[in-house]
């Protein structure tokens, strides 16, 4: 699965989730996310239901690449934890994508509090949630 077709799944895609830690084993091609995935119902008459999020584990297997640019340094970035993320589409860096595998994906994640990516690119994708929601 694809990182937009994981996000299709989702009520509100990886918008808005907010990001915990993350973690990479080249020898494995494997990339973890722990996230707060935003689930609320933005219809609900209560902040509660809204602003809903729900633990989880973003897995990207058969990692090709895993690019973390330099936070803004004009950004306090290191007073903030967790960080918002949103998905967006991979940048137009011609040599990533030929590093992109067959079958594969490739996006990177806004890191708000940074003004910075995360970049990757993978075969696969996959969320568990880790919390008894």
């Amino acid at each position: 699965m694809n990182i937009e077709e994981l996000e299709a799944q989702l009520p509100n895609g990886l918008h808005d989730s907010l990001l915990r830690t993350f973690s990479s084993d080249p020898q494995e091609g494997r990339a973890e996310f722990i996230l707060d995935v935003w689930i609320g119902d933005l219809e609900s008459q209560t902040t509660l239901d809204r602003e809903r999020r729900r633990a989880a584990r973003l897995e990207l297997l058969g990692l090709a690449y895993l690019v973390v640019d330099v936070p803004d340094p004009s950004y306090r970035f290191r007073d903030s934890s967790p960080l918002q993320i949103d998905t967006c589409a991979a940048d137009d860096d011609l040599v990533r994508a030929g590093q992109v595998p067959e079958g594969g994906f490739a996006g990177r994640f806004f890191v708000a509090e940074w003004n910075s990516f995360i970049h990757f690119a993978a075969l696969d994708a996959c969320l568990t949630w880790i919390d008894v929601n």
